[in-house]
């Protein structure tokens, strides 16, 4: 009912808006500016820009000024000057137990002081630096350095709607980690590693209600959603329910399920999986969640067009529920999907296959 209204009152002002997104590529040193015509439901090509280095993940900060990168061993920040240009400003080297590691995952604070988290995965174990910005919120320095425990891989990080905790998906280590954000500094400091409930769960991605009473984790390893109950005093975890990313019966050896977003009202969660197998799809699915954030029902699970390679990344919209995106790496292109409220088909494909996209891909307006 909530996405019937909003479409009502949409549909009775109609006019064109050309989107924009940034595209990051896996293993070739580029950036992609991309427009999304929402009447004309193509994708464009704007702007194909050379960059330091492949970016596994891409970032905005708060404003949509910068955009902050990982790159194979360090950090990198760009200015967005346009909707279709961005100039490199700089890049931090990795610190602390991991410099021989890749950098995999990057989260900015939308709050004072605009700290930024960084992750690596690979080597014995996870390290995290913690960035500060300058004025104009290009990176500055690394201003702490911490280490997850041996056997660690995190793979993605979320931070609390208070800006007050860090959390992270520690897919190797069969785990979720808390750590508290200091206001003034932005340093963080260890509150609780949460086990997962299953050998083999192998938590992926994470993200936060903004209601901070939910969180929602992708399991790579069996291919589930699971929503997290959030205890409001010591803001640790535990898990509630789940959901399958795949259809029943097919055996999670065949696929990894990979990344997990609300929607821009707040009113549904999406979630991916990837097949192993060029020749299978993965899946995309949609859930409604109430206004606390409790998961209510499941409402499709569809394939999508490709395996997904390492991507199948799905990134809604930042201005409406109807439109979410999703990149490919096993033939590296990116697609728009439109979101009725009970179903989603593709609606614009843009191929960039050159030999390294599309990793994640991120609204900028």
């Amino acid at each position: 009912m909530r996405f019937l209204i909003a479409l009502l009152c949409y549909s009775g002002h109609v006019t064109a808006t050309l989107h924009h997104l940034f595209v990051g590529a896996f293993s070739s040193p580029h950036l992609y500016a991309v427009g999304f015509d929402d009447q004309s439901l193509t994708l464009t090509l704007l702007n194909n820009i050379t960059t330091q280095d492949s970016h596994f993940w891409i970032t905005l900060d708060h404003q949509k000024k910068n955009l902050y990168t990982t790159s194979v061993n360090s950090w990198s920040s760009y200015a967005i000057e346009t909707s279709e240009t961005v100039q490199h400003r700089k890049t931090i080297p990795l610190e602390g137990n991991c410099i021989d590691s890749q950098a995999i995952f990057v989260q900015s604070l939308p709050v004072s002081p605009y700290t930024v988290y960084g992750v690596t995965f690979g080597g014995n174990r996870s390290c995290g630096n913690v960035m500060s910005v300058d004025h104009e919120g290009s990176l500055s320095r690394i201003i702490q350095s911490f280490d997850y425990q041996i056997g660690s891989g995190v793979h993605g990080l979320t931070i609390g709607p208070n800006h007050d905790v860090l959390y992270s998906a520690d897919d190797s280590g069969n785990s979720l980690w808390a750590h508290s954000i200091n206001s003034d500094t932005g340093q963080v400091e260890f509150l609780d590693r949460i086990a997962a409930p299953n050998y083999g769960s192998d938590p992926r991605h994470i993200t936060v209600h903004p209601k901070g009473k939910f969180a929602y984790v992708v399991f790579e390893g069996t291919n589930k959603l699971v929503l997290y109950r959030i205890d409001p005093k010591d803001k640790t975890l535990a898990s509630a329910k789940s959901f399958p990313l795949i259809p029943p019966g097919y055996p999670n050896s065949e696929y990894w399920s990979d990344e997990v977003r609300l929607s821009y009202s707040n009113s549904y969660i999406w979630a991916t999986s990837r097949s192993h197998r060029s020749s299978y799809p993965g899946y995309i699915s949609a859930f409604s969640i109430s206004e606390t954030g409790d998961i209510l029902s499941q409402l499709f699970l569809t394939p999508t067009t490709t395996s997904g390679g390492m991507a199948n990344a799905v990134a809604p919209s930042t201005s409406s529920d109807e439109f979410v995106a999703i990149t490919d790496s096993e033939k590296g292109l990116i697609q728009i999907w439109r979101f009725t409220g009970r179903r989603t088909e593709v609606v614009a494909t843009l191929d960039l296959r050159d030999g390294g996209c599309c990793a994640n891909a991120f609204w900028y307006d």
